[in-house]
């Protein structure tokens, strides 16, 4: 874009001039919630890449309800892993979509680490 080009958010009364109240609210649907939630989760180190997270989250007036299905690989530090799933997801929800996440229970799957990588014959 040009210095000469405009946005529909110059006009007058399109919102820009007008202040956060007037303009609106942003609500979320769960489905989006979930997708942070499984997103957060899976960027923690020690959960099991093969084990994908699931998320089920309920979103009523600002606030989220969710419950959160993590594999964790064993043997390893299964309780600080717990912790840091839980520490991170709580801190990006709340970054990401600034609601209140007033539960969260996380459901810890051991899921076991093979010793070799399997080979496969192609």
């Amino acid at each position: 874009m040009t210095e000469d080009a405009f946005a529909l958010a110059d006009l007058p009364g399109s919102g820009s001039d007008r202040s956060a109240e007037e303009r609106g609210a942003l609500r979320l649907a769960d489905t989006a919630v979930v997708h942070v939630l499984e997103g957060a989760a899976r960027s923690c180190g020690g959960t099991a890449a093969s084990r994908r997270p699931r998320a089920h989250a309920t979103v009523r007036h600002g606030r989220i309800w969710a419950r959160l299905d993590v594999g964790v690989t064993w043997p390893g530090p299964v309780g600080a892993v717990s912790r840091e799933v839980t520490r991170r997801v709580r801190a990006e929800t709340a970054r990401i979509t600034g609601y209140d996440l007033v539960a969260l229970d996380v459901v810890v799957h051991l899921v076991d680490t093979p010793e070799r990588a399997e080979r496969r014959v192609l």
